[in-house]
C-alpha cells in the first residue's frame, strides 16, 4: 500500500512538472513574439522618422534659398530705386540751377538797365569817380585781367556742365530725353518778371504733396539766403509759412511783393520772381509729366 502511494505521488508530482513545464513554454513562446513584434515597429519608426528629418531638412533648405533669393532681389530693387533717385535729384539739381543762372543774369541785365538809363558821360568824366575817367591806360589793364579771369570761369564752368551732363545721361534711357524736355520748359518760362507774374499757373498741380516735399523747402532756402539765417530760424520759418499760405491760396504775386517789402525792401520783387518761377517750373512739370 505504501508502495502504491509512494508511486501515485510521484505520478501527480510528474503530471504536475509537466503541466509546468507546458506552461512555461507556452508563456516564454509568447513573450518573445511580443519582444519581435515590438523590435519591429521600432524598426518602422526608425525608419518614418529618417525619412521626416530628410524631408524637413530638404524644406528646410529650399526655404533658405528662397529668402537668398527674396533678400538679394530686394537688395537689387532697392539699388536700381537709389540710383534712379539719384539720377533724379540730379537732372533736378542742374535744372535749378539752370533757374538760378537765369534769374540772376535777368537780375544783373535789369540792374544794368537801370544804370545806364541814368548814366550821363559828361558828368561822369567830369566828377572823375570811375577808373575809367581817371586812368584809361590803367582801367584797360584791370579790365583785361578781369576779362581773361571771367572767360577762364566761363570755360570751366562750361566742362563742369559737360561731365554732369554726361554723368546724367549715361546710366539709363529716356534721361536725355527727359533732360530734353525740362531745359526746353525752363526756356519757355520767361524771366522777365512782368510776363512770368502774367504767366497762367497751373493750380491743379500745386497739391499740398508739391507744396510739403519741394516748394515750401525752396522758400525757406530762398529765405535763408536772403535773410542770412538757417533754415529752422524762427524768423525764417515764420517768413516761410506766410509765402507758402499765400501760395496755397493762390493769390497774385504782386501783393506778396508788397508784403515782403517791408522785410527784404528792394530784394521783395527778385525774390518773389525766383519762388513764382519756381512755382511756374513745378507746376508745368507735373502737367507735362516730366518731373
Amino acid at each position: 500500500l505504501e508502495a502504491a502511494v509512494i508511486e501515485t505521488s510521484q505520478t501527480d508530482e510528474a503530471k504536475d512538472e509537466g503541466e509546468a513545464k507546458n506552461d512555461d513554454g507556452t508563456d516564454n513562446t509568447n513573450e518573445n513574439a511580443a519582444v519581435n513584434a515590438e523590435a519591429g515597429d521600432d524598426d518602422d519608426e526608425k525608419v518614418v522618422s529618417l525619412e521626416l528629418e530628410e524631408e524637413w531638412e530638404k524644406e528646410r533648405a529650399r526655404s533658405k534659398r528662397h529668402k537668398r533669393y527674396i533678400l538679394a532681389a530686394e537688395e537689387r530693387e532697392q539699388q536700381t530705386i537709389a540710383k534712379q533717385n539719384e539720377r533724379g535729384d540730379r537732372i533736378k539739381w542742374n535744372a535749378m540751377r539752370d533757374l538760378d543762372e537765369a534769374e540772376e543774369k535777368q537780375h544783373q541785365r535789369d540792374a544794368m538797365s537801370v544804370m545806364l538809363s541814368k548814366w550821363d558821360d559828361v558828368q561822369q568824366a567830369q566828377m572823375g569817380e570811375h577808373g575809367y575817367y581817371r586812368d584809361r591806360q590803367r582801367w584797360w589793364r584791370h579790365r583785361k585781367v578781369e576779362r581773361a579771369r571771367e572767360l577762364e570761369l566761363d570755360d570751366a564752368d562750361r566742362r563742369q556742365q559737360e561731365r554732369e551732363t554726361c554723368a546724367s545721361e549715361k546710366p539709363a534711357t529716356g534721361t536725355t530725353e527727359r533732360r530734353d524736355l525740362i531745359e526746353a520748359l525752363i526756356k519757355e518760362i520767361p524771366s522777365d518778371p512782368k510776363a512770368l507774374f502774367e504767366w497762367p499757373v497751373k493750380w491743379e498741380q500745386v497739391n499740398d504733396t508739391l507744396i510739403k516735399s519741394k516748394i515750401e523747402p525752396a522758400v525757406r532756402k530762398r529765405l535763408a539766403e536772403y535773410l542770412g539765417g538757417e533754415g529752422d530760424d524762427s524768423s525764417v520759418s515764420e517768413l516761410a509759412e506766410y509765402v507758402v499760405a499765400h501760395i496755397r491760396e493762390h493769390k497774385p504775386p504782386q501783393e506778396l511783393i508788397d508784403e515782403l517789402e517791408m522785410v527784404l525792401v528792394e530784394e521783395a520783387p527778385t525774390f518773389v520772381a525766383r519762388i513764382w518761377r519756381f512755382v511756374v517750373y513745378e507746376s508745368e512739370a507735373h502737367a507735362r509729366n516730366v518731373t
